[in-house]
């Protein structure tokens, strides 16, 4: 028997993670949300319309069943930064969200597409798993838990083709992270695209997981 192991990844806690996650649940797929939580007040324009971020003190509710993980305090690129720099972005938002989320150890999601080897040497000692940006070019586990990649954003022309071909691999286990943005889900139109797409994947029977539930049974 072969295990498929489905992992969402969403980033950026903008407000429209609330009706995705009520999505989510309609399905009964779980999802990492990757926060900022530098940037509560920080709004930006997407498409023309102003992208507004949640307070997260009043999302431990909203997230119940699903993971929250670091995205950095404020979303730089990290191969800009110094060490020092690079230490207080992942440090200090590891530290505020596992406070607002009583946890006790937390992943992190890459911002943008810049991380290295310096950059995850500096950020894993804070962390229990890093979410890469770079596509893999393989269903098959990575090495470690600091070099996770993602295998399609859920609206590239041909995620169902991956998808498909993810279902039809013959490894032992295998692995497919689907990445995405809530906020592209209202800007774009995409809600009804991004049901009938939940419904296609809750149908082929993966596991669906969150990151750190993979990450804690594969890595130990």
């Amino acid at each position: 028997m072969t295990r498929k192991i489905f992992l969402l990844s969403f980033d950026d806690g903008t407000i429209w993670d609330r009706p995705f996650v009520e999505l989510l649940n309609k399905y009964h797929i779980p999802c990492t949300f990757n926060l900022n939580s530098g940037l509560e007040d920080f709004v930006w324009e997407f498409e023309g319309k102003p992208v507004i971020r949640q307070r997260l003190a009043d999302t431990v509710e909203q997230y119940r069943g699903h993971e929250v993980a670091s995205h950095t305090l404020t979303h730089p690129w990290l191969n800009s930064l110094t060490p020092p720099a690079l230490r207080r972005e992942v440090e200090k938002d590891c530290a505020v969200i596992k406070e607002i989320f009583g946890l006790k150890e937390i992943g992190f999601g890459v911002p943008f597409t810049a991380c290295g080897e310096r950059e995850i040497h500096l950020i894993r000692k804070y962390v229990r798993y890093i979410r890469l940006s770079e596509y893999a070019d393989s269903f098959a586990l990575p090495a470690d838990p600091y070099h996770i990649p993602i295998h399609g954003l859920y609206n590239d022309p041909d995620i169902r083709e991956k998808i498909a071909r993810f279902g039809e691999n013959d490894l032992p286990a295998s692995l497919f992270v689907m990445a995405g943005h809530s906020y592209e889900l209202e800007m774009l139109n995409h809600w009804e695209y991004m049901e009938e797409l939940l419904g296609y994947i809750q149908g082929l029977g993966f596991e669906t997981r969150t990151t750190m539930d993979f990450v804690r049974e594969f890595y130990p």
